[in-house]
């Protein structure tokens, strides 16, 4: 009995850390791109606070965030995670690209999601570069649910 008893919490407690994601927020994203990005482009000798997230923390990794869908393509083809609502979100001017989250190879069948439905977005953390190496996060192998408000 001493055996499976043993055997059941081992179990457990492997699973749990295969299939659990990291918890993250708008605040670890923003701080990771001051940190990687930012402030080395503007001053590479500026002190960086090594207690926050880094890149290397999540990159790769799978992830989980709260924000607002946006459904940016008439086409259905581009969807975001968001930090704010449209009328506040990146494109329009009120913040820039570190509060923006592009969800690849998403497919909103049957138009579940709306824009500026608040959600949770679970997928897999990693950066793109455009073609003027600016840097744009991504996720990939996307799953969301709806927040209740």
């Amino acid at each position: 009995m001493k055996i499976k008893s043993t055997l059941f919490i081992l179990f457990i407690s492997i699973s749990g850390v295969a299939f659990s994601q990291q918890k993250i927020t708008w605040k670890n994203v923003v701080d990771i791109y001051a940190k990687e990005f930012r402030l080395t482009e503007k001053n590479p000798t500026s002190k960086i606070n090594t207690k926050t997230m880094s890149l290397e923390d999540i990159a790769n990794k799978k992830v989980s965030i709260r924000g607002y869908f946006l459904d940016l393509d008439p086409n259905g083809e581009w969807y975001i995670l968001s930090k704010n609502p449209f009328a506040t979100c990146f494109f329009c001017g009120k913040a820039g690209p570190e509060t923006v989250l592009q969800l690849l190879d998403f497919k909103n069948t049957k138009k579940k999601f709306k824009s500026d439905d608040l959600v949770e977005v679970t997928g897999v953390f990693n950066t793109i570069y455009d073609l003027e190496d600016k840097v744009s996060f991504v996720l990939e192998k996307v799953s969301i649910k709806r927040i209740n408000k």
